[in-house]
């Protein structure tokens, strides 16, 4: 296991000093720092228009998070001593309010299920994004939880490819939430006895399948369901996630 950090986070600070906040001239300065290079950078999903970027940017530069993150690194390097792959690890900063291309849900999804957003070298030596969201504190726990998921997400990609049932799904997030620590967005995700026995009935007999507005249902339960248009199954917020960090 090798892993590399790709330096972004001032660039992206730098982005807020460009022009106003409405203007061409900063998003074409945008798009110059993610594809004006040797190759294109996975910044897809941070807008240069959010408005708690800049202030969150700050906080990370002040905290030393890429550093952090290099150190939180060499740490899994050791731990994943085994596993043959070698993965850039870049940090992207993601805001909703005001954000007329992020949706709290869906753009949380795409990080974590969707296929990659840039083209990658060789199926080891892929990049790996470090989604961090302008509403959890940038605390060094917060990095490390979301780091730490991120690289075991690329290796079961590795070993398993796109995850496709929703069982896939399950086991993905799963292997990325119980290495993370357990947290979504930087809280534990649990779910009492009864909660965890009602989510897990169900699923059972959803767990081939392959629709995803049922497996956003089931991942992300009703409330967020319903905020992006599909049908609800009957499931509290994160149940399906939550579940996943119980099952083998």
């Amino acid at each position: 296991m090798r892993l590399h950090v790709h330096p972004i986070l001032h660039e992206l600070r730098g982005l807020y000093d460009v022009s106003d906040l409405y203007s061409m001239e900063r998003f074409l300065a945008y798009t110059t720092l993610a594809s004006g290079g040797p190759e294109l950078l996975p910044l897809g999903d941070f807008s240069p228009m959010g408005q708690r970027q800049p202030e969150y940017l700050d906080a990370l530069l002040a905290l030393n998070a890429e550093g952090l993150t290099a150190e939180y690194a060499r740490e899994i390097e050791t731990e994943l001593d085994g596993v043959q792959a070698e993965f850039r690890l870049i940090l992207v900063v993601v805001d909703q309010p005001g954000n007329g291309w992020t949706q709290r849900w869906l753009t949380d999804a795409a990080w974590r299920f969707g296929p990659e957003k840039v083209p990658q070298q060789t199926p080891h030596r892929r990049w790996v994004t470090v989604q961090l969201w302008t509403h959890v504190p940038p605390t060094p726990a917060y990095l490390r939880s979301q780091l730490r998921g991120a690289v075991m997400r690329a290796v079961w990609r590795v070993h398993h490819g796109l995850p496709v049932t929703l069982s896939d799904h399950l086991a993905q997030e799963g292997a990325a939430l119980k290495f993370g620590g357990g947290l979504s967005a930087g809280e534990p995700l649990t779910l009492d006895p009864d909660e965890l026995s009602y989510t897990r009935q169900v699923l059972a007999p959803l767990l081939g399948s392959d629709h995803w507005p049922t497996i956003f249902a089931a991942l992300y339960g009703d409330g967020a369901a319903r905020e992006v248009g599909f049908a609800p199954l009957g499931l509290s917020s994160l149940a399906g996630l939550g579940l996943a960090t119980w099952e083998d």
